[in-house]
């Protein structure tokens, strides 16, 4: 159980909107049905693999899940889905303190007349390109690949003072890592319920800094651009005590 996890989750819920979000012109497919609210029941079953050299900030090995999961008790109309989810992520050491890493998962649910509250594709929480963390873009398949070579350039320790001294943590660390990276991605969904960014290609890329620290704490400096013409910096990160 070090390595390999299974999670098996059962769930209901119950939600309930304002009478006029399911009304023309506003969002009459909201849960897939005339009505303004619903109770459903959510089942999935979660298998992950797990070998890396540091969970937090991996630079070498590899770690990866699957997971399939049913809402509803029927397969179609209303909430009612299944769906299939994978992702492998793949960290390798070169030499003279290079890294690169791969990452990729794709996920497809069915049917792909899905009610508005069921096509979350990319763009909510660790799916979603570098470049395009300010969109959200929905769909019932979706397949993502993220590319990164970074390479560490400084790595430092500070003594605490005295007067703080502590026998676990004599002294805080610092990493510095500069970085590339290019990501690619497309999401699938039917034409009525078609954007400006479903059904084409994405790719975005960038460069950045990381900084890792004590107990896997670590803050992520990265400059993106993306195909529409866009680009900034964004700021990630965690604080672990």
């Amino acid at each position: 159980a070090i390595r390999v996890q299974h999670n098996f989750t059962i769930g209901y819920s119950r939600i309930e909107v304002n009478d006029s979000v399911i009304h023309p012109p506003y969002n009459p497919n909201y849960f897939g049905m005339n009505s303004s609210n619903i109770g459903f029941l959510d089942l999935s079953y979660t298998y992950s693999y797990q070998f890396v050299d540091n969970s937090a900030y991996p630079l070498k090995g590899l770690s990866g899940y699957f997971n399939i999961a049913k809402r509803g008790i029927d397969f179609t109309g209303g909430v009612n889905y299944a769906s299939i989810e994978g992702g492998i992520n793949k960290y390798i050491r070169l030499k003279r303190n290079w890294y690169t890493s791969f990452q990729g998962l794709a996920k497809i649910k069915a049917p792909f007349d899905l009610a508005y509250i069921n096509q979350k594709a990319l763009g909510y929480g660790d799916a979603n390109l570098r470049g395009l963390e300010r969109y959200v873009i929905d769909g019932p398949a979706y397949a993502l690949a993220r590319n990164t070579l970074k390479k560490k350039i400084l790595s430092f320790n500070v003594n605490l003072p005295f007067n703080i001294k502590i026998k676990s943590v004599p002294f805080i660390p610092f990493t510095f890592f500069l970085k590339t990276y290019a990501d690619a991605g497309f999401v699938h969904n039917i034409k009525k319920y078609s954007t400006s960014l479903n059904n084409k290609f994405l790719y975005t890329g960038g460069f950045g800094i990381d900084l890792l620290s004590l107990y896997d704490s670590f803050i992520k400096i990265e400059y993106s651009f993306n195909q529409l013409g866009k680009n900034g910096v964004f700021l990630t990160g965690q604080i672990s005590f």
